[in-house]
């Protein structure tokens, strides 16, 4: 099992290329691939093109309302477990699960500790997990108990977008996050990587990532933000993809 991780600040295109790389996975047929929103702006499906009923954060609740009142000898850990499948949304080469919003105040730790290792139990069906993250990485840390084989950060080719790549790195090791390798995405690049300025280089060598991908500001993923279109409306020949097809290979060796 290899799970993949992407975070990045808002409206670098974090979605688009989660979206992308599941794409990519399936029509490797790697699969079926985990597709999981960790964001609580919960969006993912869209751009995936599925639709969802309910959300990890929803069943949670439900649970904490139905503490004590569960009939039939059902436990809340097997009610959790059965609600989680359901929520599953299931498509051509991936299933998705929205985790949705953030807890809320008062004590959630029964209920989180239970679904934690109900996603882990599930995860274990999938080769592939490719986990679109909010910004922050709360998640990772609290939310599930998955090892992360490549945690990828999404930039724009600004240096205050690289530097703000820098500190979730270190963030990364000051949460003690289990993350075997770190990859840095520069996205939406109007240039070659050779034609990056003194100042650039030097914010990404100071990163200090294990890899580092380029990716083009594409016309097609502009189009398809206008029209609400979704990763299918992209086509194999664009620069977003087959850069992207390259970078999935190396995330999935």
């Amino acid at each position: 099992m290899t799970t993949i991780a992407i975070t990045g600040k808002g409206g670098t295109g974090k979605t688009t290329i989660s979206a992308l790389i599941v794409r990519r996975l399936v029509a490797d047929k790697k699969t079926p691939v985990l597709a999981v929103d960790a964001d609580s702006n919960a969006n993912f499906n869209e751009v995936l093109g599925v639709s969802y009923s309910a959300s990890v954060g929803g069943i949670r609740e439900d649970a904490r309302a139905k503490a004590g009142s569960m009939g039939g000898g059902l436990s809340k850990q097997q009610f959790l477990e059965t609600q989680v499948n359901q929520a599953l949304v299931e498509s051509e080469g991936f299933d998705l699960v929205v985790m949705g919003r953030p807890e809320g105040p008062g004590c959630y730790c029964f209920a989180n500790n239970v679904l934690r290792d109900v996603l882990a139990r599930i995860s274990r069906n999938y080769p592939f997990i490719v986990v679109d993250c909010e910004a922050g990485l709360e998640h990772l840390s609290r939310r599930t108990l998955l090892d992360v084989d490549w945690l990828v950060t999404v930039s724009d080719p600004s240096i205050r977008g690289l530097r703000t790549a820098k500190r979730v790195g270190e963030l990364v090791d000051e949460m003690k996050t289990r993350v075997r390798r770190r990859a840095l995405v520069i996205n939406r690049l109007s240039k070659t990587a050779n034609e990056l300025t003194e100042a650039q280089r030097e914010a990404i060598a100071a990163s200090r990532f294990d890899r580092v991908f380029f990716l083009p500001l594409d016309e097609e993923i502009t189009r398809m933000d206008e029209n609400g279109g979704t990763v299918r409306d992209i086509s194999e020949n664009s620069g977003i993809y087959k850069g992207l097809s390259e970078m999935t290979r190396t995330l999935s060796e």
